[in-house]
């Protein structure tokens, strides 16, 4: 039989998962699938567990104690944490959640940045409920800027298959203040040597991007050709968001605000600035 992971990040998406994945591969001890997110449990459920394999059949060295993938659209759909049970009964998963008005902010320039989104925030946010309820994977990837955000929802939905002491849940503003502590935890509890430090852990945050031009960002959804992608990523983006409308904002906070108080009985913590 081939290798499995012996831990998964399951998201959130715009949480950190892709910093998670950078750091956690400098580890002498760790080794992480060769493609970030390999999308087994959710897209690729139908290649088989052969395929799965596959993803990690680098993981040989006698060095390795822990291996891992980063796939954060896992812990968004309904499916997956049954699928991950009954394949990796003993898996240990993490779990790192965003402020989630920033969160959705964040996924829609992403979605911005691929060519997939054409409206503003404002709009988009009035229409997520329309887009949605259409059923098809596509909308729920691109188009679930709140609904990812309903945290509480989604780790009970884990929470049903896995014990406590399987999964780790942090906080994205955790990992930025004091990326030691929470990778430590990290790695204790993915069962390697939790006293690696790394200089990547405090070097510069990744900067969001929007267009210059929403219409030849939009033409870059529609090119096959990785290349041309590229090069309209380079001629077209520039570094950082616009200020969030404050209006969008505030409904926004008291949207999420019942989710997140549920989210604080569940984890025993307080999550005060995600009221702000």
């Amino acid at each position: 039989m081939g290798l499995l992971p012996t831990f998964i990040i399951c998201g959130t998406q715009k949480g950190g998962t892709t910093a998670l994945y950078h750091y956690l591969r400098e580890h002498p001890e760790i080794c992480m699938s060769k493609k970030k997110e390999v999308h087994f449990f959710d897209l690729n459920y139908h290649m088989g567990i052969k395929w799965y394999e596959k993803n990690f059949a680098h993981c040989n060295s006698g060095k390795v104690k822990a291996i891992g993938e980063s796939s954060p659209l896992y812990m968004y759909l309904e499916e997956v944490p049954e699928r991950i049970h009954e394949t990796l009964p003993d898996i240990k998963l993490v779990f790192i959640l965003r402020h989630p008005v920033d969160r959705a902010y964040s996924h829609y320039w992403h979605e911005v940045r691929l060519g997939y989104e054409y409206l503003s925030f404002r709009d988009a946010i009035r229409v997520e409920e329309d887009r949605l309820s259409r059923g098809d994977i596509f909308s729920r990837r691109h188009y679930s800027y709140k609904d990812r955000g309903k945290y509480i929802i989604q780790l009970k939905r884990f929470r049903k298959y896995f014990s406590d002491d399987q999964m780790l849940i942090l906080v994205t503003e955790d990992l930025r203040r004091s990326p030691e502590d929470v990778m430590k935890k990290i790695l204790g509890f993915i069962g390697v040597d939790a006293s690696f430090k790394s200089p990547s852990w405090y070097a510069r945050r990744y900067v969001g991007k929007t267009p210059r031009f929403w219409r030849l960002q939009r033409l870059k959804a529609k090119i096959p050709f990785k290349i041309l992608r590229t090069f309209i990523d380079y001629v077209n983006l520039k570094e950082g968001y616009p200020p969030m409308d404050r209006g969008i904002r505030e409904y926004l906070l008291e949207f999420f605000k019942p989710y997140n108080r549920e989210l604080e009985e569940f984890l025993g913590r307080r999550l005060n600035e995600w009221y702000r």
